[in-house]
């Protein structure tokens, strides 16, 4: 079978000698392997006229230079139609859910799973920048580009952990194996003041996010909000904590005698709890840093976890991680 391939500009100077000379075209299209008709349409593309010096009239003849500059201004024109056409109500409902909060790809995998017609994630992207989307522009996108990753720097610890290290994890935990096991971080306002304080909890298997509002960043307040929020779930739900070294986590035995077990990362290393870090940046969308949060209720706090609960995420296949949480609550029950 005769395989297809574009003429290129070595095979315009061919056909500029051949036919400048009064061959055919089908002795071109023979010589070069193009049929007779792709020959006479090339011919057509790059014809101009050429004064003759001895009769003084004008000839036509075949620049490969014109012919070549033709065909790569026509490729430009190339590309697919727009996938959205005249699809308005996808427009408007896919601009509503993003000045919602949701991002154009958890939008298109929730599409996707619900048997819904979407264009790609990346389709969705350029139809953003070239503006089909109505009222919405990169602006509006709440992680618009990623920030230059710092060098990676190991910190070695002054001091042993307050309790046992992340190094002893056992690797079912590491590898998210099974629900039960959570991340916990505090996150601040502004530096000073009462009432500047969430306490989160990150489940790692379901993403499902828990934030309480703390009057102080002291272990006291930690080991009572830790203790009212396990009351509120099944037995079973908290199984081991993973935690910094901060002051607010430092009364490991208490912390540990309402759950199963505590881990201490190492200093300087919240990567080592990626969930709690990631779900972090999604709670300032909600609460600034340098913002203060004394005015800040627990209702505030409720309506931010019911937020990122609900979010169509692809690391859960797109679901959202209370669907997880809650068929993994109806197990326990």
């Amino acid at each position: 079978m005769k395989q297809y391939r574009r003429m290129t500009y070595t095979d315009r100077l061919v056909i500029e000698k051949l036919y400048n000379s009064g061959c055919s075209y089908r002795a071109i299209a023979q010589q070069l392997g193009f049929s007779v008709s792709s020959v006479h349409y090339e011919v057509k593309r790059g014809l101009y006229l050429h004064r003759d010096y001895k009769t003084w009239k004008d000839i036509p003849r075949y620049s490969a230079t014109i012919a070549h500059d033709n065909a790569q201004w026509q490729a430009t024109a190339k590309g697919g139609s727009l996938k959205l056409g005249n699809n308005h109500a996808y427009a408007y409902d896919v601009a509503s859910r993003l000045k919602a909060g949701e991002s154009p790809d958890s939008i298109v995998g929730s599409m996707r799973n619900n048997g819904q017609w979407t264009v790609s994630t990346v389709t969705l992207y350029r139809y953003i920048e070239q503006g089909f989307i109505p009222g919405i522009t990169n602006k509006n996108l709440l992680v618009k580009s990623r920030s230059r990753k710092r060098p990676y720097r190991k910190t070695r610890a002054c001091s042993a952990p307050r309790g046992v290290s992340i190094e002893k994890r056992p690797e079912p935990i590491n590898e998210r194996f099974s629900p039960g096991h959570w991340e916990m971080d505090t996150v601040i306002g502004k530096a000073k003041g009462t009432g500047q304080t969430l306490l989160v909890l990150t489940e790692r298997l379901t993403r499902y996010e828990i934030i309480c509002k703390l009057q102080k960043k002291t272990a006291c307040s930690v080991e009572n909000a830790l203790s009212k929020v396990i009351s509120r779930f099944p037995a079973g739900t908290f199984k081991t904590l993973t935690v910094d070294n901060g002051t607010e986590f430092s009364s490991y035995e208490s912390l540990k005698s309402l759950v199963g077990e505590v881990y201490y990362c190492h200093p300087y290393s919240s990567y080592e709890r990626g969930s709690n870090e990631n779900a972090n940046r999604l709670i300032r969308r909600f609460f600034p840093k340098g913002k203060s949060m004394e005015h800040r209720t627990q209702a505030d706090c409720d309506a931010a976890a019911r937020f990122i609960n609900n979010m169509h995420r692809k690391v859960l296949g797109y679901a959202t991680a209370a669907e997880l949480f809650d068929a993994w609550q109806q197990i326990l029950l």
